[in-house]
């Protein structure tokens, strides 16, 4: 039982030292955009806040 605790941490360490400085993010994206980004990564309009409006 102990062991496989063992395995478990040394697996999430390893995973996590492997893959921990990984960029996920775009480069380069909405650099222009003077009022931020929607959630598809399109620069929203002045006035909107990338919020869609609830649907009842």
């Amino acid at each position: 039982m102990k062991s496989s605790y063992l395995v478990a941490f040394l697996l999430v360490l390893f995973l996590t030292g492997c893959f921990g400085d990984i960029d996920m993010g775009a480069t380069g994206v909405g650099e222009n955009c003077e009022f931020g980004l929607d959630g598809n990564g399109n620069c929203l309009p002045e006035g909107q806040d990338g919020i869609p409006p609830p649907t009842y």
